[in-house]
């Protein structure tokens, strides 16, 4: 049987209503040395099962030198989905603990079949990184929130 210790962790996520000062706090606290701050509009976002057009967050990522650990900073910017709900929640501290797997589908029904709470899926594909996935879970059991990312890979290549 597979398991999620099977795959490191990505990466560490916050979804913050201010993305500079919680950058600077991490820069601050644990010594960062870079982000790559992006605009993400994935090609199809679901927020609690339900179609959100347009999605839109601003995200950024700690570079990481030695492949170690990083972490995702998320500020929303569409005016509703859960990315929205969470950040403006008053719950401050780490959001989410992220997998990048290369068999996400098997992670979807596994997650299913333990009657997870899917709160936020996404498609995207571009011709700089391709197809990828991602979705959110929530372990009610705990109190977590776990994502899995599908590694990318161009489809018609």
């Amino acid at each position: 049987m597979k398991s999620l210790m099977d795959y490191p962790i990505e990466h560490i996520g916050f979804v913050v209503p201010n993305l500079e000062k919680t950058m600077n706090h991490l820069t601050e606290i644990f010594g960062v040395k870079k982000f790559s701050v992006y605009d993400f509009s994935p090609t199809k976002a679901w927020s609690m099962g339900k179609l959100i057009p347009e999605y839109k967050l601003k995200i950024a990522m700690a570079v990481v030198e030695n492949g170690s650990t990083g972490f995702e900073i998320i500020q929303p910017i569409s005016p509703e989905g859960i990315h929205r709900d969470m950040a403006y929640s008053g719950k401050k501290g780490m959001n989410h603990i992220a997998f990048k797997v290369d068999d996400y589908n098997y992670w979807k029904d596994f997650f299913k079949e333990k009657n997870a709470q899917f709160i936020f899926e996404s498609e995207t594909e571009d011709e700089l990184n391709g197809y990828r996935r991602c979705f959110y879970v929530k372990d009610n059991e705990e109190g977590l929130i776990y994502e899995i990312k599908e590694k990318s890979y161009f489809r018609n290549k």
